[in-house]
């Protein structure tokens, strides 16, 4: 506790001086942080490449449909992708349903990527012979084509004869908690202070990014609402891992990074930035 009330400290030094330097001049010249601020700074381009690596080497799998003639009866489940893994769906990407290992429902995709919400969905008809008063262990798996991942949920769920669920409703499962790829994901909550914000103004569009060296594990962008809620966002990485704190000035494009280690930890983390 006492070290993260000295990283709060830290923090609130930091991003007062951070975005305390900006300015309508179209000649912005980045000064150089002041000794014993913990800040680095550096002039880009455009905006950076932030994006987490979701990407994995799992062949497609052999799955296939299941037989309707064994069944007694169904039950309907509508499910969307999340935007991070929405972006990467393609036309060979499939959906399919376990309920005690055996494969009961098999979909591709049937909303089209580029609709008018940016949605990507399936509908699976999950079959079953079950009884309603008895849970079973039910899993949820998705194969993305393009990252060649697997994500797999696993729980213990009660077959519910000719239900119909996400259809009416948005049912959006969290399929990344389930990546191979990171053993661990941190739940990351923060706010600025009003006096902060006074000065730095932040604009919609800009970016907050919790990186692993050159590796981004946690992302995000600044809406209308700014600094007015606090904003949380999930690390993605492994217990334990080193990360820091980066911030992309859209107007300035700098990208300011904050030296002070945040320790990647299993469960959630409140940056209490307040004066």
């Amino acid at each position: 506790m006492k070290n993260y009330r000295i990283f709060n400290i830290i923090l609130l030094a930091a991003l007062t001086f951070m975005w305390g330097c900006g300015s309508d001049d179209d000649n912005f010249e980045t000064p150089e942080p002041e000794p014993g601020k913990g800040l680095t700074w550096t002039k880009t381009e455009g905006t950076p490449d932030w994006n987490i690596d979701w990407s994995g080497d799992d062949a497609p799998p052999n799955w296939t449909d299941p037989n309707p003639g064994k069944y007694e009866t169904w039950m309907i489940l509508m499910v969307r992708l999340e935007p991070e893994l929405a972006k990467y769906s393609t036309e060979d990407d499939m959906m399919a349903v376990f309920i005690n290992g055996e494969l009961r429902a098999l979909s591709h995709p049937s909303v089209a990527k580029g609709d008018e919400k940016g949605e990507v969905a399936f509908i699976l008809k999950v079959y079953g012979n079950e009884a309603s008063d008895k849970r079973y262990t039910m899993s949820l798996s998705y194969y993305n084509y393009k990252l060649h991942q697997t994500f797999t949920l696993t729980g213990e769920q009660m077959f519910v004869a000719e239900f119909v669920y996400g259809v009416n409703e948005t049912y959006m499962p969290p399929l990344l908690s389930s990546c191979k790829r990171y053993s661990t994901q941190m739940y990351l909550t923060f706010q600025i202070p009003e006096r902060v914000q006074e000065v730095v103004h932040p604009a919609q569009g800009d970016l907050i990014a919790v990186m692993v060296g050159n590796e981004c594990r946690g992302l995000v962008s600044l809406n209308e609402k700014l600094f007015a809620t606090p904003y949380s966002l999930y690390v993605y990485g492994h217990e334990g891992e080193t990360a820091n704190l980066f911030y992309y000035n859209a107007k300035e494009k700098v990208i300011w990074k904050m030296n002070e280690n945040i320790k990647i930890i299993s469960g959630s983390m409140v940056l209490n930035v307040d004066p």
